[in-house]
């Protein structure tokens, strides 16, 4: 069996590695991404709450303390849910990071494994191409000792 042919196993393994880390990639991209619009939301919410506490629509609109309090509240409970959608963006982040640094690494492994089989077909070849001509000179020595 050809070199090449037994690294197709390896190289086959390593592609699977590849994939796998992609699709986490792809998988972080699209749980970073709905966290950020969840953020959005959220800041959405709490500009809209805030008009409703200035008075909103209605100038000259009167609350009592009870109502600005619990808007208050609320308004605050917004905050602290943003700074914790934020966290948790930035942890995403980070494992994203890991994700993609590992991707690249498993990438260049499969492509170091590509160019490993590459080389042994090239190496391959040649010696096919060199044991080719060996027989052809044979050959040829023979046929030329017989018409002598």
């Amino acid at each position: 069996m050809s070199r090449e042919k037994r690294l197709q196993p390896v190289l086959k393994l390593a592609q699977g590695k590849v994939d796998e880390a992609a699709r986490a990639l792809g998988y972080l991209n699209s749980k970073i991404a709905a966290e950020q619009a969840t953020h959005g939301q959220l800041k959405n919410y709490e500009t809209e709450y805030l008009q409703l506490m200035r008075g909103g629509d209605e100038p000259g609109r009167k609350m009592d303390v009870q109502a600005v309090m619990r808007y208050q509240l609320f308004v605050q409970r917004l905050e602290a849910a943003q700074i914790q959608q934020n966290e948790q963006i930035k942890l995403l982040e980070e494992q994203k990071a890991q994700v993609t640094e590992h991707w690249i690494k498993t990438q260049a492994r499969a492509k170091a494994i590509g160019s490993v089989m590459e080389a042994a077909r090239q190496e391959e070849a040649v010696i096919a191409n060199r044991q080719e001509q060996k027989l052809f000179d044979e050959f040829n020595s023979l046929s030329a000792s017989r018409r002598n």
